[in-house]
């Protein structure tokens, strides 16, 4: 298949945090950044006219809370580092009002409207770190949800993110929470096991305890093997890659999917990995091509 004429710029592209989505032809991609874009323009209009701007019917966002660039930098910097991409079109802002306890910060987006933005605790208004949270991390780490989204990967979705983190227990651990229900399942048979002690301990001293704490380890004890699982396919591939002389294989990985990670670890010789890729006919496969496998 002949590169798409236009590979350069969705090159430039994906170095500015967009990333075609599995299958995504070249009209689609492009449909999409320009309805982007547009909506981050109307965003910055209204902005800059009324000094605040509600989004999504809920949330009210104003220049005076307004994230710095440099801050933004500081996570760009990180991601450039990591998988070499530099997100500038998503705003970020302070939110000191109505947030929970322990909450450090999220983007919000939604997977039907083109728009989306940074949201961080106002407490990194001046300092990097607060409670378990730091700030370059939890922006990057939001920066890699926005540019990975498009790929509706789930089961590496956290692992990449949590790459940002300093600390290397987050790292290890972050990927083992990446549904919705896996902290629900993580926590109620811990819940239903302490309810067992009560009542053994003052109701039924007969009661055994040992089924109950089959329970509350089963879960965990399956998260942690799903995520050395996952860390395995990964690690695997990214020595594959180097050993093919790739110069940045988590770029490269960033940007596929499970199972074609999964295949890539598979691969035994560069020639193999030519192979591969010449079978990659869609958009993504090229622009990977284009700026993480030039010699093939």
């Amino acid at each position: 298949m002949e590169p798409h004429p236009e590979l350069e710029r969705y090159a430039e592209l994906d170095a500015a945090g967009f990333l075609p989505g599995v299958g995504e032809a070249a009209a689609d991609f492009e449909s999409r950044i320009a309805a982007i874009r547009e909506a981050h323009r109307q965003f910055e209009e209204e902005l800059s006219a009324n000094g605040e701007v509600k989004v999504f019917q809920e949330f009210l966002l104003k220049e005076s809370e307004r994230i710095p660039a440099e801050i933004i930098a500081e996570a760009d910097d990180l991601t450039g580092e990591l998988y070499d991409f530099r997100t500038v079109h998503v705003p970020g802002f302070f939110l000191s009002r109505d947030v929970g306890l322990l909450w450090g910060g999220c983007i919000i987006s939604d997977t039907e409207l083109p728009f989306s933005f940074f949201l961080i605790r106002g407490a990194f208004r001046k300092r990097q770190k607060w409670f378990l949270y730091n700030r370059k991390e939890l922006l990057a780490h939001e920066l890699c949800h926005s540019m990975r989204q498009p790929l509706r990967d789930v089961p590496l979705e956290e692992f990449f993110a949590y790459r940002t983190s300093p600390s290397r227990f987050r790292r290890y651990l972050g990927n083992c929470f990446i549904r919705d229900y896996d902290a629900l399942l993580f926590v109620i048979p811990v819940f239903i096991l302490l309810g067992a002690v009560i009542v053994q301990s003052f109701l039924l001293p007969a009661l055994p305890a040992w089924p109950f704490w089959i329970l509350a380890l089963a879960y965990p004890a399956y998260l942690l093997y799903r995520n050395a699982r996952a860390r395995h396919w990964v690690f695997k591939a990214a020595k594959a890659l180097k050993g093919f002389g790739v110069e940045k294989p988590m770029a490269v990985l960033f940007r596929s999917t499970t199972p074609e990670i999964r295949e890539l670890g598979k691969l035994k010789s560069p020639e193999s990995l030519r192979a591969y890729v010449d079978g990659k006919q869609e958009l993504r496969w090229q622009i990977i091509r284009r700026r993480f496998l030039p010699n093939l």
